[in-house]
Parts: structure tokens; C-alpha cells; sequence
């Protein structure tokens, strides 16, 4: 964690000055990134400028150091973005120097007006799966699988070849400790959730939905809460098996599981990618298939790089030039994809999916009721807690809460407090 003290701005020469800034590419809470030439290469480059914080130090010294470790790996070959340098500007700015690439595929599914095939979800997942393996073999968790971190390397003549991107929040293997909390929700691991052992399966779980995403042009987890995770797990998945619910640490508070019954849905196209799916939404991350062995499915070994039409362009709309609009946009659009209303579960014939009911919220001031939240004719029981309560690990030992099990849904919860809920 000494990469920090490696550098040394020397006086009246400023590194910024060896860039021509072209175009502002990204601006968001890390900072910004921006096109620039590299003047001593000739290169065009992308520049990520770290905004100044607290602890600012301290963030990117750890980020030089994940890079640090993904720098054993070959990143043409592993597709890892290439990091070429990190510089200090005189004026105390911290900045990374990578390799430009072209858009996130984020930003390309905003655009485009038609899903993914499953000959381009193919390509994109083999490149993914090569990243993964080559993460774990230099033992780093990425914890930021998703598809604004997945960025296209150049869509006109390379189309759906990707790199995997970012390593800000990143960790080496060995510190990934029980109970921390890591991923955005939609892409979050179930034992994560749970408060159950982490290890790089996180990220296969995480690039799963990436790929259901794809395919449904729908977040699969469209979730606002901890609690709204588990319960849409299980309507996808079904119910973790005893062992797993038994070793949860009270992180998230779910103790008694409750399954759909059955229903019959449509087939889906591909039965291999149904397949590979299932396999990587394993909820136990010991079962759930690796980098190494997914590249050896049928799914990603029919044609990795089956000749696909040139259609990086078809059926994509201008985006606003006006860079707010754009912001304001992809807001609205987040905001009807992150619906309840696109639910989707695994049947024995094949993926389904289900319109639902947007859960109510729970007041959590309210302590003197179960509060049913409404999934069509499902619910997940919750259980409001006192303040002072807060926090609390899940037990039944002295001052746990007693409530009446009703088996109405996916999940049931019980004998447990809220410790994920703001105060």
C-alpha cells in the first residue's frame, strides 16, 4: 500500500501537462474520467481523475494496489482494462491513466431498442468467464460485477468483445469476511445477504444476473431491500437447503423459508443457457459452477464466436446531447426496470416470468404489528423492531421477538430484528 509514496511531483513539472484533454467521458461520485492524448506516446487514453475526499489517500492507495495485483494478469488475454499509469497533478489531484475503451454495455442496452441475442450474450459471457478465472487465479474478488463496469472494447470492429473494468472496490481474497456487506444489491450474492462465508463465487452469482439480464432486457432482482432480495432469490431459485439457513449469522434476518408451489412457463430458447444459469444462481457458493468449468459448458463451447451481423448500430437511439438529460434519462429508465413488475423464476419448464405487486414499505418506527408486504398472493412477513434494537444480531436467545409463522410466500420472517434497516 506504499504505490502512493512512489510518485513524487517535482517542482514546475506538472504530468497533467503531458495531456491533451479532448472530451469529459464519465463524471460521477469517484470523479471523472476524460479523453485525452497522451503527448510522450501519442496515445489516446482514458484518464480517471479521483475527486478529493476525507480519505482520499487512503481510497487510492487501495485501489493501486488491487491494480497492482490484476497487473500479473495479460489484459488482452484476460480482458482486464490495461492500467498504465498513476500520476499526481501539482495540484494534489490523483489521477489513473488506462486504456480507452469504447462504451459500457450499460450505456449500449440505453440506447439499443431490441434484446440481446444469445449468440452476443455468448461472446460477451466467455470474455467475462476468461476475466473471472483469471481474477482467481491471482486471488481477487472483483465484488462489482455489472453492466456499467463491463465496457465493449470497440463495437464496430470488434463487436461484443468486452473487458471487465474498475477496481475501486475490489479485495484480495484473504479479506473478504463474513458479515460484509460488498455488490449492488441487484447483482448481490444471496450470502452476502445471509452473513454466510464469501468467496470469488460472488462474482459468477453477480455475472449471472448480468447474463439474465441480457437475455430479459430486465433487471432479474429488482430489489429495494435486503429482505426484497431473498424473497425474489427464492421465487427464483427456490428455497436454500437447511445447512445454508443454519449457518446464517444474523446479517440479514431470514429464519424459515416457505416455497412456491409449482407452475408451468414458457420454455426458453436455449435449454444450455438455462442450464448455465441455473448453475451459476447455485445458492450455495461451494456448488455453484467456476470460471474454469463454465467455459467448459455447452452453452459458451457450441461457437464462442459465432458469426454475428453486424448490428452494433441497428435499432440504437440518439442519445441527449445534453449530458443532464441523459443523466435524467437513464434515471427514469432505472426506475421502471428496477420494478418488482419484472420478476422472473426458474420452473421446471423452463424461466418464467411474473408480474407482481410493488411491495409496500415498513415504517419501522411502528412496533406494534406484522406488516405483509404484497407479492400478488405471496408476501414476505416483516417483522418492525424497536430503535434500540437496531443492530441487533439474529438469535433466539434472550429479548428475541416472537411473531406467528404464516406461510404466505417466499420468505417468512421470524424471531428476528431488522438490523439492516436505517435508523
Amino acid at each position: 500500500m506504499s504505490l502512493l509514496s512512489d510518485y513524487k511531483v517535482e517542482e514546475g513539472n506538472d504530468p497533467a501537462d503531458m495531456y491533451n484533454l479532448l472530451e469529459l467521458m464519465g463524471e460521477g461520485y469517484f470523479g471523472k474520467v476524460i479523453k485525452c492524448l497522451n503527448k510522450e506516446t501519442c496515445e489516446i487514453v482514458a484518464v480517471k481523475e479521483i475527486k478529493m475526499c476525507e480519505n482520499v489517500d487512503q481510497v487510492v492507495a487501495k485501489e493501486l494496489y488491487m491494480l497492482d495485483k490484476v497487473s500479473a494478469l495479460d489484459p488482452d488475454a484476460d480482458n482486464i482494462i490495461r492500467f498504465n499509469k498513476y500520476f499526481k497533478t501539482a495540484d494534489g489531484h490523483h489521477c489513473m491513466e488506462f486504456e480507452l475503451l469504447d462504451l459500457s454495455v450499460d450505456k449500449f442496452m440505453k440506447r439499443r431498442q431490441a434484446k440481446f441475442s444469445l449468440n452476443e450474450i455468448r461472446s460477451m459471457a466467455k470474455d467475462l468467464l476468461i476475466s473471472l478465472k483469471g481474477l482467481q487465479s491471482v486471488g481477487v474478488m472483483h465484488t462489482d460485477v455489472k453492466p456499467d463496469n463491463i465496457m465493449y472494447v470497440d463495437q464496430k470492429n470488434k463487436p461484443f468483445r468486452v473487458k471487465l473494468i474498475d477496481f475501486g472496490v475490489a479485495i484480495p481474497k484473504e479479506q473478504a469476511q463474513v458479515g460484509k456487506i460488498m455488490q449492488p444489491l441487484g447483482y448481490r450474492a444471496p450470502e452476502v445477504t445471509l452473513g454466510l462465508p464469501l468467496t470469488e463465487a460472488v462474482d459468477m452469482w453477480s455475472l449471472g444476473c448480468c447474463l439474465l439480464e441480457w437475455y430479459l432486457s430486465a433487471i432479474p432482482f429488482p430489489c429495494y431491500s435486503p429482505y426484497d432480495h431473498i424473497h425474489m432469490i427464492t421465487h427464483l431459485i427456490g428455497v436454500p437447503d437447511g445447512g445454508l439457513i443454519e449457518q446464517t449469522t444474523g446479517v440479514t434476518p431470514i429464519m424459515d423459508w416457505y416455497p412456491l408451489e409449482n407452475r408451468s412457463g414458457p420454455d426458453i430458447e436455449d435449454r444450455t443457457f438455462l442450464d448455465l444459469l441455473q448453475k451459476m444462481f447455485h445458492v450455495d457458493p461451494d456448488k455453484r459452477i467456476t470460471p474454469a468449468e463454465a467455459l467448459s459448458h455447452p452453452f459458451i463451447t457450441v461457437s464462442s464466436r459465432m458469426e454475428m451481423p453486424s448490428t452494433s448500430t441497428q435499432g440504437i437511439e440518439k442519445m441527449p446531447e445534453n449530458a443532464n438529460e441523459e443523466s435524467e434519462s437513464s434515471t427514469k429508465q432505472s426506475s421502471q426496470i428496477c420494478s418488482p413488475e419484472n420478476s422472473v423464476r426458474f420452473t421446471e419448464e423452463g424461466l418464467e416470468t411474473q408480474n407482481t405487486v410493488k411491495p409496500r414499505m415498513v415504517n419501522i418506527n411502528d412496533t406494534s404489528s406484522i406488516t405483509s408486504t404484497g407479492w400478488n398472493d405471496h408476501a414476505a412477513i416483516r417483522l418492525p423492531c424497536p430503535r434500540s434494537h437496531l443492530g441487533a444480531p439474529t438469535n433466539r436467545g434472550s429479548g428475541h421477538v416472537e411473531s406467528r409463522l404464516l406461510p404466505l410466500g417466499m420468505v417468512s420472517i421470524s424471531n428476528t430484528f431488522p438490523v439492516l434497516l436505517p435508523i
